[in-house]
Order: structure tokens, then C-alpha cells, then sequence
């Protein structure tokens, strides 16, 4: 399908807004994440009485959520954009001309969330948060950190964390939909564009009558004369 769009309108807004859909919606739950993970270690360094002091290291699954969360937003500032483009008068053209470097920027974005969920994956599977405890210069014990964890309800293992869970679904479904948008583009970018039907002016139509009864005139004299 052609039009005034670029090719395969339909089927290129379908994808890429489906595509911005679950990018938001990765983005936001890891923001939540983010969030919700320096509310929980604040919560917990504040239960400790004084003058126990706790460290909580979670930065390795943080950085890989970080860029995660960043790529799934960047999924849905370029999707977003692409689908305005299509609309506005004075990008239309341009975004024509640009399937395939739409697609290209797509697919960076898709290698970047990858690269980034990954480790998250790994993360999230096998490790949990280091969490130690000292009074002074004296480190406690493991398992009265534990007992602790126990009894305020709360876990260090990433993977029995409720929002650390919606992290390693959501960008999976952002990153699979975003693949089909790019695919779409790169289909369209190699599309042949219809050219816009050209109008017959009222000069031209004029021209042509008068030729027809010109030529008419011509061989009824033409016929008049053999006749005779």
C-alpha cells in the first residue's frame, strides 16, 4: 500500500506504534524499578539500629536495569517520532526518503537493549544483593542479617523481587515487537513510490479539441475533393 505516507502506511504505523506501546511500558516499569530499589535499601539501612551500619551493593543488576530502561526509552522516542513524521507536512518527504535509516536506528536500538538485557537476565537468575552489616569495625554475621531480612519481609535474591520480575519480561516483549517495526521499515524503505497521477489542465484539454477538430476539417475536405 501506497500513499501520500510512503509505502506500506498501514502496516508501518500498526508496528511501530505497537512497538512504542511496550517500549513505554518497559521503560516505565524499570524506572519503577529503579525507584523502588533505593526506597527498599533506604528502608533497610534505616532499620538497623544504631549503631549498626548497613551496606547494600546491588550495582551490578542496577547498571544493567539502567541501560535497559534507557534503550526501551530510546525505542519509544524513535518509534514515537517516526509515526509523527509520516503525518506532519514538513517531515512527510523526509521521512519517505529515510525507511532504511529509520530501520537501521531501530535496529542499533534493539542490539543496545540486548546487550543490555542479557547480563540483567544473568544477573537476575543466579545473584543477589550484597548486603553486609558492621558496628564499629566489627562486621556481623550473615545469618543475623538474614534473620533480620526474615522478619522485616524483605529479600536480597533479585529473583523473588516483584518489580526486578516485571524488568525481565516487559523489554523482551519491547525488543521482539520493536525487530518486527524495523523489519516493516526496511521492507517499505525498498518499495517502489507510487508518483502522483498527473492532472490534464484546461489549456491542454482545449489543445486537444481543437487538434480533433482540426484533423476532422482536414480529412472532410481530404474526402470532399476525391469526390469530386
Amino acid at each position: 500500500m501506497s500513499s501520500s505516507a510512503g509505502p506500506m502506511k498501514t502496516l508501518r504505523v500498526a508496528t511501530l506504534s505497537i512497538a512504542w506501546c511496550f517500549a513505554v511500558i518497559a521503560g516505565c516499569v524499570g524506572l519503577n524499578a529503579l525507584i523502588k530499589s533505593n526506597q527498599d535499601k533506604s528502608r533497610l539501612q534505616k532499620l538497623a539500629p544504631a549503631p549498626t551500619v548497613v551496606y547494600i551493593n546491588t550495582n551490578d543488576i542496577f547498571s544493567a536495569g539502567v541501560a535497559a530502561t534507557t534503550a526501551s526509552l530510546l525505542i519509544s522516542i524513535l518509534a514515537s517520532n517516526y509515526v509523527a513524521a509520516m503525518f506532519l507536512p514538513f517531515t512527510r518527504e523526509l521521512s519517505k526518503r529515510t525507511l532504511r535509516l529509520q530501520s537501521f536506528a531501530l535496529l542499533f536500538a534493539c542490539t543496545f537493549l540486548l546487550a543490555s538485557m542479557i547480563p540483567f537476565m544473568l544477573f537476575f537468575v543466579t545473584r543477589q544483593a550484597d548486603v553486609k552489616a558492621f558496628i564499629g569495625s566489627v562486621q556481623l554475621p550473615d545469618a543475623a542479617l538474614k534473620a533480620a531480612e526474615d522478619a522485616s519481609g524483605s529479600t536480597r535474591i533479585y529473583k523473588k523481587i516483584k518489580y526486578l520480575k516485571l524488568v525481565a519480561v516487559f523489554p523482551w516483549f519491547s525488543l521482539f515487537f520493536t525487530l518486527i517495526a524495523a523489519g516493516v521499515l526496511f521492507v517499505a524503505g525498498g518499495a517502489p513510490v507510487e508518483a502522483a497521477p498527473t492532472v490534464e489542465t484546461p489549456a491542454a484539454e482545449k489543445s486537444t479539441v481543437e487538434t480533433t477538430e482540426t484533423t476532422e476539417k482536414e480529412d472532410t475536405s481530404h474526402h470532399e475533393q476525391a469526390n469530386v
